[in-house]
């Protein structure tokens, strides 16, 4: 089950992006979400990009730059795929796609300037 805490730990043990797209886990991807998802690999654009065809062709997730994608990490059910902003999950049984987006925190200037705002 992926909890918020798993989430939070995605979030933070792959903060930053691995040092070229080659270093990320494709086959994984393939092997378990491409045939619910109709994953693809677009290289005739301008930057290489993922395609996830069980995303709507307007949504932000539909086609993901390989170079934004932090990391490709399985779970019993889904395969996450980490950005530095949002996880996007692919579901391992079905078509199901379930995106989170992380809220930025108030620094602590942010916090003070409220404070004083009351």
């Amino acid at each position: 089950m992926i909890t918020k805490k798993v989430i939070q730990t995605l979030y933070k043990k792959y903060r930053k992006l691995p040092e070229s797209p080659d270093f990320l886990d494709m086959p994984l991807l393939f092997d378990y979400a491409s045939e619910h998802h109709n994953i693809t690999i677009d290289m005739d654009g301008p930057v290489d990009a993922l395609v996830i065809r069980s995303i709507d062709p307007d949504s932000p997730f539909h086609r993901i730059p390989l170079e934004r994608i932090h990391a490709i990490v399985p779970f019993e059910e889904w395969v996450a795929i980490v950005l530095h902003s949002s996880i996007i999950f692919l579901s391992r049984k079905s078509s199901k796609v379930s995106v989170h987006i992380r809220t930025q925190q108030p620094s602590v200037f942010d916090r003070v300037c409220d404070f004083f705002k009351k």
